[in-house]
């Protein structure tokens, strides 16, 4: 894992926008969650048989996104907090799904430990970091009342995973 020097500027007027998007966000099917929200940007991928369909999209979090990760194409959003009844943040050890390439940026907005390759981190308000996905990883703690992640990856292409992505008429 490794810090990456990239600023996102005004963090809480970023947060504030994020809380914008709760609703948008479905509650993960995946088994190593619980009652954890998500919001699939972009593309998504059904995990279970690997369908890529189109994912959420707005061109404010493209935009930002493009910052943070030039020509990444697929994106997940995930929150940990009280609002809508709460949701846990957490995320038992895994590697990533084939979609992705193995180069992951994830921007971190609160406190959270994330493991990599059995390295425990602290990941600090703001904080952007790369890592490779297909090492085992987990969020096992969260240290603040509430947390965003977003995870940032390019397909896999190479692997047969086509972009669906749904972009405005007026792009």
């Amino acid at each position: 894992m490794e810090k990456i020097k990239k600023i996102i500027p005004n963090l809480s007027e970023f947060k504030e926008y994020l809380r914008s998007l709760i609703d948008e966000m479905e509650y993960s099917h995946s088994s190593l969650t619980n009652k954890r929200l998500e919001l699939w940007l972009f593309n998504k991928v059904h995990l279970g048989n690997g369908q890529v369909s189109p994912g959420y999209f707005n061109i404010r979090l493209y935009d930002l996104c493009q910052r943070i990760y030039p020509g990444c194409d697929i994106g997940l959003l995930t929150y940990h907090g009280k609002e809508r009844g709460g949701s846990c943040g957490l995320i038992a050890s895994h590697r990533d799904h084939g979609y992705a390439q193995p180069l992951a940026v994830s921007l971190n907005l609160g406190i959270a430990e994330f493991v990599v390759d059995g390295k425990s981190y602290v990941l600090n308000d703001g904080e952007i970091v790369k890592f490779n996905c297909k090492l085992s990883h987990a969020v096992p703690r969260i240290m603040s009342e509430e947390r965003f992640s977003l995870v940032l990856w390019k397909l896999n292409e190479a692997k047969g995973y086509k972009s669906q992505m749904m972009m405005p008429i007026d792009w």
